[in-house]
């Protein structure tokens, strides 16, 4: 048996050669890029607080109504994990909650509706604590969810809040998505009040003679 001749082998490892040399130069490309991204919730190794930690540090102001209420729960417990809303935190939120619901298709024949379409929507604002007039930023989140309508009117009422608190978790999702956004340029924290800042430091006591 002969063996293959020089142009046979040059040729079958030039397509090697270079498919090693583009995997070297992509290996080289991650480790280069590799401390360019930050996941958003990473910890912070400054002295600035760490996204979570900022989240944590938002109060949720009491919201009417129902659904106003289950968003502010899930809001709460999206923002600290289940430990609860925050007292005297840095940050307050504010928000205004409407809900709608729409027939998406109707009976042709009885005039009913059979689809049914929730919508929450929710309008925050983001304050400084101790400063009310101007909010620091603001957002608005929707959420929507469908229901069968049926023809029982209390199945209809259980699948209707049921739609309803499905609808006030998304806007509450959202709201936290926000907001991470927002803390994620704004890592500083709040300014402190016009008023402290201003006040004049005390004098030096003068010793008694």
């Amino acid at each position: 048996m002969s063996l293959p001749d020089r142009p046979a082998i040059e040729a079958f490892a030039r397509p090697l050669a270079r498919r090693g040399f583009g995997l070297a130069v992509a290996g080289l490309l991650a480790l280069a890029t590799a401390g360019c991204f930050k996941p958003m919730y990473a910890e912070s190794t400054t002295d600035s607080p760490s996204l979570g930690e900022q989240l944590t540090n938002v109060e949720i102001v009491f919201v009417q109504g129902r659904i106003g209420n289950e968003i502010r729960n899930d809001l709460i417990f999206a923002l600290t994990g289940g430990a609860g809303n925050p007292k005297g935190a840095p940050y307050r939120l504010v928000m205004q909650v409407s809900d709608n619901t729409t027939s998406t298709i109707i009976d042709n024949v009885t005039g009913l509706p059979e689809v049914e379409l929730v919508t929450v929507d929710a309008a925050w604002q983001l304050f400084a604590a101790g400063d009310d007039k101007k909010p620091l930023t603001t957002g608005r989140a929707f959420g929507k969810a469908s229901i069968d309508s049926g023809y029982q009117r209390f199945a209809r009422a259980r699948a209707l809040r049921d739609a309803q608190n499905r609808s006030a978790n998304v806007a509450a999702d959202l709201i936290k998505s926000q907001l991470a956004a927002w803390f994620v340029t704004h890592p500083a924290g709040p300014a402190a009040p016009a008023s402290a800042a201003a006040a004049p430091a005390p004098a030096p006591a003068v010793p008694k003679s």
